[in-house]
């Protein structure tokens, strides 16, 4: 497995945040065909829930920091998030895979201050499971487009199970990582990968700077996607950190817009 220094994720920022809106066609004569519409709402609906357990984490390595907490000096070696329906527990985790333990947790409260709390304990078997597949999903990046990268992990729905996401990390919020990113399906109990891919084909960087101008399409970021005729959860997770429209052409010569986390079709051939 390729040596990735992700200690450095924990140092990484994030910008933006989107809300998700209804899928619609822009433009005359480029409708999405209605067996396409629950792939791409799926794909809305897993790009902000990167988006959320990603500044969850940011969010609470900031809290860290500001308490004057190195989580790098207390050996952390990553985290996991674990959603609640009030709010959402960080749990940051250091030690060996020999015995994995909890360094300290945040939780994060709807209408309250968040709680910082330093404990030394086992973790849970849920948390064990979401930490190896983290361990995971790094194992599968065949091509770092970056020497940090950040993870998020969280259950399937409606099935048993893991999805895992390693995703190539800047420590400069004047950069867009496009390219470096992967999924993995994890068997419930973390220690069995049942699928992967890598969701993009280049190490794309984009420049993310730049203020918005009378013509609205002037700072919308335009990529290309040659390995899927729809854009995926990473291009709507881009679209809310970046705050700007991101146009999306597929394989199929397709070119779509995803805006404030909502995808539509602007062309097609």
């Amino acid at each position: 497995m390729k040596k990735i220094a992700v200690l450095a994720e924990m140092l990484m920022l994030s910008l933006g945040a989107g809300c998700h809106e209804r899928i619609a066609s822009n433009r005359a004569g480029a409708s999405v065909a209605p067996e396409e519409v629950p792939m791409l709402r799926e794909a809305e609906d897993l790009g902000r829930r990167i988006r959320a357990h990603d500044q969850y984490a940011m969010r609470a390595t900031s809290l860290m920091y500001s308490h004057g907490v190195d989580l790098v000096e207390m050996g952390t070696r990553g985290w996991v998030t674990e959603s609640r329906p009030d709010g959402c527990a960080v749990t940051f985790i250091g030690g060996d895979p020999e015995l994995w333990r909890t360094v300290c947790v945040v939780t994060f409260t709807e209408g309250e201050d968040p709680n910082l709390i330093l404990v030394d304990k086992d973790l849970s078997e849920t948390q064990a499971a979401m930490f190896s597949a983290r361990q995971l999903v790094l194992g599968t990046v065949q091509t770092p487009c970056s020497g940090a990268y950040n993870t998020v992990v969280f259950p399937r729905d409606g099935q048993p199970g893991w999805l895992a996401y390693a995703l190539a990390a800047s420590s400069d919020p004047n950069l867009l990582l496009v390219g470096g990113h992967y999924r993995a399906t994890v068997s419930a109990d973390g220690q069995t990968v049942l699928e992967h891919r890598a969701l993009t084909k280049d190490c794309l960087v984009l420049r993310n700077s730049g203020s918005a101008g009378p013509d609205h399409d002037e700072v919308a970021h335009t990529v290309p996607h040659a390995l899927d005729v729809r854009p995926t959860e990473v291009h709507v997770f881009l679209n809310l950190v970046c705050g700007k429209p991101v146009n999306v052409v597929t394989a199929d010569r397709r070119l779509w817009r995803i805006e404030e986390g909502r995808i539509s079709l602007l062309v097609q051939p």
